[in-house]
């Protein structure tokens, strides 16, 4: 009665740190496997040139402003022509880019936490020298982690977003549960297996990127699988039927059939959620037949 499947714990995000310039590094804040927020400036690479060349725009970009005010007033009065006024205005705009360009420039020097997260191992040293080739550190997002894994393809009509899944890391008797919150849309050709992930909290940290887990689905407490016990279902010649009571009467529906387990097979079509199915003497039944109910079958 249940499904049984090897899992890996992932990041709930994860991102390699690398800066977008070269250079040497100037300032480091990487703790090692301590959080920090979204945002906090992580790392910095020398930017002395960029800065004096950006502060030297803005002096030029201060006098530009000035001027254009001054060449505006003269046109309003008819002391410049149009096109003179126009050619001001452009050197304006254009040193407005030029200081957009190198303050971005500035940007790249510096690592900023992409989302709040666990730093990892760092990679590299105050002074030495950094190029977009080098992966500083890791940063992982653990609270909540995501399951990785995967069901063979008939199981895949069974579980879907929003199913809850049982699993244990390796060496734990902890029991967790975590939800489906994607199911790939298509099987692998070569596994015939259909991907899933779940999500669970992991306020205590004590779930690790990278560990191995293993994992418990019911079948019956799945929301989207109906089954009946194996003896309600009787092989016919044109497949396989049972006897559905409704008001004392026996009603005979053609069903398909879909996995079986000990006891219970699952009810692909044919059958509705709450249905009472003959169990006990059902091979004597025919359409129409007066029945007296003592239980009921209905999952």
């Amino acid at each position: 009665d249940h499904v049984y499947a090897s899992g890996t714990i992932i990041a709930n995000e994860e991102a390699e740190l690398k800066a977008e310039a070269s250079g040497t590094i100037t300032y480091i804040h990487l703790p090692e496997g301590k959080f920090v927020k979204a945002g906090t400036l992580l790392l910095k690479v020398n930017d002395a040139d960029l800065r004096a060349q950006f502060d030297k725009l803005n002096i030029q970009l201060k006098l530009a402003e000035q001027n254009e005010l001054r060449q505006r007033k003269l046109l309003q009065i008819n002391g410049i022509s149009q096109q003179d006024y126009d050619i001001i205005r452009a050197n304006l705009y254009s040193l407005k880019a030029d200081s957009a360009f190198h303050q971005a420039q500035i940007t790249k020097t510096e690592i900023r936490a992409p989302f709040d997260g666990v730093i990892g191992i760092r990679n590299v040293s105050l002074g030495s020298y950094l190029t977009p080739a080098i992966t500083v550190a890791q940063i992982h997002q653990i609270d909540p982690v995501k399951i990785d894994f995967t069901l063979p393809e008939k199981y895949s009509s069974l579980f879907k977003e929003g199913e809850n899944i049982h699993f244990k890391t390796e060496g734990s008797v902890t029991d967790y549960t975590a939800k489906i919150f994607v199911k790939d849309p298509k099987v692998d050709i070569n596994s015939r297996s259909v991907r899933y992930r779940a999500r669970v909290n992991n306020q205590d940290k004590q779930l690790s990127p990278g560990a191995f887990v293993r994992i418990e689905l019911s079948l019956h407490d799945n929301r989207s699988a109906l089954f009946v016990t194996t003896e309600a279902v009787i092989p016919v010649l044109k497949g396989k039927k049972v006897y559905v009571i409704k008001d004392g009467l026996a009603e005979e529906r053609m069903v398909e059939t879909g996995l079986r387990t000990e006891d219970h097979v699952q009810i692909l079509s044919g059958l509705v959620a709450g249905d009472s199915v003959a169990v006990n003497g059902n091979f004597q039944l025919k359409q129409g037949s007066s029945v007296k109910v003592v239980g009921s079958s209905q999952k």
